[in-house]
């Protein structure tokens, strides 16, 4: 044992000199580097750094003010920064140190998986010289190093082959007690930085317990006991995890259905075809060989020439009445039971079987569906067959050498590791490529950006928080605006250095009304802001950057007041008064319009009522209402909600077509609206997918979504919608800048907006 130390020690120096060679200025400056300056790095950055400067307890309060955010769900590894808080206050300052503390430690915990892969190639009996060359190579192979580009809590790559080992450990029945100890602790702390980890383990744990049934199933009643067993030690970190977090969290209605469940998952070509690979180059015109990279895990040529060799041999069998014999491949009882495991799970991570007509078991099994990369249980295989593999070809290296083969063994063995490292060395360096990026967002002094400040004579503390533009922000995989992320990339570096938080966040688990409330701030001045009812009465500091902006956005900046600026953002001051005044404005005008208007029932107007279309919807089915009794509602398919063909009693000339779309939970992404226009013989003469995605216009979790469309007699007017869970209230149609008052039985609308 003290020999196996011994090397791991040199193995881990090893392993640094890599490191170092490739990213030396992280060793020597790690303050002033950022790995990537992209959406996802920039925001785990400042989410880890803003809390450790300025923030306690569970809440981080930088971003989605006021109400802040669970740190569980904003990727700011919640464990691990308590324990950085702790050295702050009591041992070594650290708080203006984030950016080192998270650079240096994403290396660090990448490392810390040495010495486990080690001991588990040492396990199945392999040389320690054999075993630590391998381990060097399995390490740097890993899929997990390429996330050090955005998914920063990814990259700590020693939860899974730490797991692994003391599974096994346990599996061999002595100190049972301990090693369940150490697996459930080393669960949670997996847990608490990212859910995904929690996820690894018990899925391992579970694939471990279904192979053993398998294998027990002629004997189940000597095996129930330890399956018990076996089957608490998975399920307990999950329930701490998720009922901790569940009874610190202060919100209940996040999102549970995340994009991606059903594209970010591996195929065989991301886990046996290196990226890049030529062969993707010949064959991709006949072979559709495109795989996502969530759930890229290549696992090196040998492994793969492994895999296919086994393919081969199984298909021969299958078409063949001569069989070839099994035995070769068989692996050893020590990693059998590991080994069939992670196929279940590459299966799981292939999204398989529910792409397959299994999807009802996402309704069995709620909680799986809010893993929106199953690709990265693929990590689970990748560790698993690359040390089957190892001891596959150890073995073959011994028996050609029983057979008297020595110089084929050797080369065999040459071979196996030198494609292995060159596979490894692709890796290191694809992986390091562009992480050198000078950190100028969230530098450890902050004089230089609160110059801008001192110069302009301006207290940061004025403000109570900052809105930046361009408008960047999500709703639970829903509504999603990201045309530019430069605004937002601003606004982190300005809160990080004056403490003020961010109006906005881009986290896709944040509470929908929150988000809608955010996305509201630049809706049309007939709805009221409803998140201004949460915040005081200090100015808003709003960060433009000089790019092209919307018209609501150029509304805003215009009505704020510039008070620094240069060639690339300017900084203003936006009194809330603004939002109030505008919003007061638009209600005196519509009350002192409505006398003017005729009456027609419920609709009055100052156009020909004959040109206007309005459907409440109150025959329709949804539990889910906007206005009046009812509205339309659809589970699933496409509905044809309008199909009217203009007569001469309307003006020819512009339409608005405009309509409320509820924001339904249940499925991510909005549904799509099409307006079609035909002419007489039916030929399609206008088409148009409206945008449901990127609209400001909420009020209750409803949007208001419209289009422009030109209209002239014999025209047919059409509005399909498509998706699931749809349901759509008070259908509009009026002429172009026509004035239209709506009375349903509750609510009253001017132009189809609330009054």
């Amino acid at each position: 044992m003290k020999k196996n130390w011994l090397i791991i020690f040199f193995l881990t120096l090893i392993a640094i000199l890599i490191l170092f060679l490739n990213l030396k200025p992280v060793f020597q400056h790690p303050n002033s580097i950022l790995y990537s300056k992209g959406g996802d790095a920039l925001k785990s950055y400042f989410n880890f750094s803003y809390y450790l400067k300025y923030d306690d307890g569970i809440r981080h309060d930088g971003i989605n003010y006021p109400y802040g955010d669970h740190l569980q769900y904003i990727n700011s590894h919640p464990f691990y920064v308590q324990i950085v808080k702790f050295i702050d206050n009591i041992i070594y300052p650290l708080a203006n140190h984030g950016i080192a503390v998270l650079n240096l430690t994403m290396l660090a915990l990448f490392l810390l998986a040495l010495p486990f892969i080690f001991l588990i190639l040492r396990h199945y009996s392999l040389p320690r010289w054999y075993a630590g060359i391998i381990s060097l190579i399995i390490l740097f192979l890993s899929p997990q190093f390429d996330r050090v580009h955005g998914h920063f809590e990814m990259v700590y790559a020693v939860f899974l082959p730490m797991s692994w080992y003391f599974l096994i450990r346990w599996r061999l029945g002595d100190k049972r007690i301990l090693w369940s100890i150490l697996l459930v602790l080393a669960a949670l702390i997996g847990g608490f930085t990212s859910a995904y980890f929690v996820a690894f383990y018990t899925i391992l744990l579970f694939g471990v317990l279904i192979v053993e049934c398998w294998n027990h199933r002629k004997k189940l009643s000597e095996y129930w006991k330890t399956g018990l067993y076996l089957f608490a030690i998975a399920v307990i970190p999950l329930i701490i995890v998720k009922g901790m977090v569940s009874a610190t969290d202060w919100v209940s209605d996040r999102p549970d259905n995340p994009y991606g469940f059903y594209i970010f998952h591996a195929n065989f070509f991301s886990i046996f075809l290196p990226p890049g690979s030529q062969l993707k180059n010949i064959l991709g015109n006949h072979i559709n060989m495109d795989f996502q990279w969530e759930g890229r895990a290549y696992v090196g040529l040998p492994s793969a020439l492994l895999a296919v060799s086994i393919f081969i041999t199984g298909f021969y069998n299958l078409i063949s009445k001569r069989k070839s014999s099994w035995k070769i491949f068989k692996p050893t009882k020590k990693i059998e039971v590991f080994f069939y495991a992670s196929i279940l799970i590459l299966l799981f991570s292939m999204c398989i079987p529910f792409q397959y007509g299994f999807d009802w078991l996402l309704d069995v099994f709620p909680p799986v569906k809010q893993f929106r990369a199953l690709g990265r249980f693929t990590w689970i295989f990748y560790y698993v067959f690359t040390a089957y593999t190892a001891w596959f070809i150890y073995r073959l290296f011994r028996l050609l050498k029983m057979k008297g083969l020595p110089a084929v063994a050797t080369l065999l063995l040459v071979l196996v590791i030198g494609y292995w490292a060159i596979d490894a060395g692709v890796n290191i360096k694809r992986s390091t490529r562009g992480l050198l990026n000078k950190n100028d967002k969230f530098e450890s002094i902050d004089s230089e950006y609160l110059a801008r400040f001192q110069e302009a004579k301006v207290d940061p503390n004025e403000f109570q928080a900052i809105f930046f533009l361009p408008f960047a922000s999500t709703c639970g995989d829903k509504l999603l605006f990201e045309h530019s992320l430069n605004g937002f990339s601003e606004a982190m570096k300005c809160s990080y250095h004056t403490g003020l938080p961010l109006i906005q966040s881009f986290s896709p688990r944040l509470s929908f009304s929150q988000a809608l409330s955010s996305i509201q701030m630049l809706a049309a001045p007939a709805i009221r802001k409803t998140r201004l009812d949460d915040m005081n009465d200090k100015p808003i500091l709003l960060v433009c950057t000089k790019e092209k902006l919307n018209e609501r956005e150029k509304w805003l900046q215009n009505k704020a007041e510039v008070f620094w600026e240069d060639k690339y953002i300017t900084l203003s001051r936006l009194p809330l008064s603004i939002f109030h005044d505008s919003y007061n404005e638009w209600h005196d005008s519509v009350e002192s319009e409505i006398p003017n208007l005729q009456s027609f029932g419920e609709i009055a107007t100052d156009t020909a009522i004959n040109s206007i279309l309005f459907n409440g919807f109150e025959e329709g089915s949804a539990t889910t209402v906007f206005s009046g009794n009812a509205s339309f509602y659809s589970r699933e398919d496409q509905q044809v909600l309008l199909d009217k063909k203009i007569g001469a009693q309307f003006q020819e000339g512009k339409y608005e077509l405009s309509f409320w779309l509820f924001v339904d939970s249940r499925k991510y992404d909005m549904p799509k609206a099409e307006v079609k226009v035909f002419n007489t013989e039916g030929k399609q003469k206008f088409y148009r997918q409206m945008n449901t995605r990127h609209v400001h216009d909420t009020y209750h979790g409803w949007i208001r979504v419209s289009e422009i469309v030109e209209l002239h007699h014999e025209d047919t007017l059409q509005l399909v919608i498509n998706d699931e869970y749809v349901s759509v209230d008070n259908l509009l149609v009026m002429p172009l800048n026509a004035k239209v008052l709506v009375k349903t039985s509750n609510q009253n609308f001017f132009n189809n907006y609330p009054l």
